[in-house]
């Protein structure tokens, strides 16, 4: 572990005990009646909640910056120890150094470029980094920049990499999930037998729209050498492309998007009851805490225990940095917090012994009727499926002195098995 990382790790830890001290000493005010000295705690409490977030978040950038590292590090090392690179493999890096300098230059002499006229591109076929004409729908972004769009799109987003990732070869993409298992049943040796109860199958398909991102950069940073035109694009187009993929997942309406797994709204209905919840719909848990924060610690105690124990080897919670917040103060009937922060590189925090992700979609503690927490195993709730390769288009005319990029990919999604996630519901006004 690094020397920057262990002392992210430290600070935040030393925060933690000094927001739980403080928080202690606020709740015995309270409860001694002294109202000023109890509302001086709170603001402390407060700021040091803030720190404590931010603290956090610096925590995770480092821990990123080394996982970074660490991946360049074993790509050098794979490099160093691989045999040398085969003609597959010399096409793609031409075809990558092509892109690049057309992405500059523009796209309108791209077949005649040497690179794409060499025997070597002549003499295999690298499907995945062919570039198209514009007429058939723009340029194919080379496998490289497009698996690195995709990556980073899946770290900065929690909710996005922990459903269920699918690339598909068509748009008929379908998914039989069991309902209900297969029954059994018990006989003596010579025992009559009688049939026993079928697993109940659902066929789910993803609904499918085309997400873009339409970045522009100035023609002078274009013309620099120094600037790195490809990492640009892989984040620029990540960032939002993270953020809308997130917020689809939450309430994607299906049309000409994926389908978000509050689309429908969630009811009390338990699983396996008669008549059976229509297969995109998520059971909640409602939440009666009559706390400021209307969470309780008993709240997602009750919401933990409604997830079937089938799924909860995988499962975790997600929620926004708002009611991370507040959660943080919660403790069990034993005096223990139900909140602890990572203390280890690539551990998430935990919640009752499970790991938090960041959904910012999810609603804040005092949202009235809002869906707050959700817990469960989330590769088996949702399905995200990636439809065809990433292509582009490069526009030079309708912003004088800017360039700009018309990013696209298609995208579908549905919920899967609606068993398989809980949400805890607040209550109204």
């Amino acid at each position: 572990m690094s020397t920057e990382l262990l002392a992210a790790i430290e600070k935040v830890a030393g925060t933690f005990d000094q927001f739980k001290t403080i928080n202690e000493q606020m709740l015995d005010e309270q409860e001694k009646k002294n109202a000023a000295r109890a509302t001086e705690l709170a603001a402390t409490l407060d700021r040091v909640a803030t720190d404590l977030d931010q603290q956090v978040k610096e925590r995770n950038v480092v821990e990123k910056k080394l996982k970074q590292q660490q991946d360049r590090l074993e790509i050098l090392e794979a490099l160093n120890d691989r045999p040398r690179a085969t003609v597959q493999d010399r096409a793609k890096g031409a075809m990558t150094e092509s892109f690049l300098k057309c992405l500059r230059g523009g796209f309108q002499d791209l077949e005649a470029r040497s690179e794409y006229k060499s025997a070597v591109l002549k003499a295999i076929e690298v499907k995945a980094v062919n570039v198209t004409t514009a007429g058939d729908g723009g340029y194919a972004v080379p496998e490289e920049i497009s698996r690195a769009i995709d990556a980073l799109v899946l770290k900065q987003s929690d909710i996005v990499s922990s459903v269920k990732n699918v690339q598909a070869g068509t748009s008929d993409y379908k998914e039989l999930i069991t309902v209900h298992g297969t029954t059994s049943s018990w006989s003596t040796e010579a025992g009559s037998r009688s049939e026993t109860g079928t697993a109940t199958l659902r066929e789910r398909a993803p609904t499918w729209g085309e997400l873009y991102a339409y970045p522009k950069v100035s023609n002078w940073a274009l013309e620099d050498l120094f600037f790195d035109v490809g990492n640009w694009l892989v984040n620029d187009a990540s960032e939002g492309m993270a953020v809308a993929l997130a917020t689809s997942i939450y309430n994607g309406n299906g049309s000409g998007k994926p389908t978000g797994m509050f689309k429908d709204a969630a009811v009390t209905t338990a699983d396996y009851a008669s008549p059976l919840r229509a297969a995109g719909v998520i059971q909640f848990v409602p939440c009666d805490s009559a706390s400021p924060q209307r969470i309780g610690a008993d709240d997602i105690i009750d919401l933990t225990y409604a997830l079937n124990p089938r799924y909860r080897t995988n499962a975790k919670f997600m929620m926004s940095t708002t009611t991370q917040g507040a959660v943080r103060k919660m403790k069990d009937t034993y005096g223990q917090y139900l909140w602890q922060p990572s203390l280890q590189i690539g551990q998430p925090d935990q919640l009752l012994g499970r790991a938090v992700g960041t959904w910012e979609d999810l609603a804040d503690p005092t949202t009235a009727d809002g869906m707050t927490i959700v817990y469960g195993d989330f590769a088996r709730a949702y399905a995200l499926v990636g439809r065809t390769g990433m292509a582009i288009d490069r526009e030079a005319f309708t912003t004088p002195g800017y360039t700009k990029f018309y990013i696209r990919k298609r995208w579908g999604g549905c919920v899967l098995n609606n068993d398989a996630v809980k949400v805890l519901k607040l209550a109204d006004a």
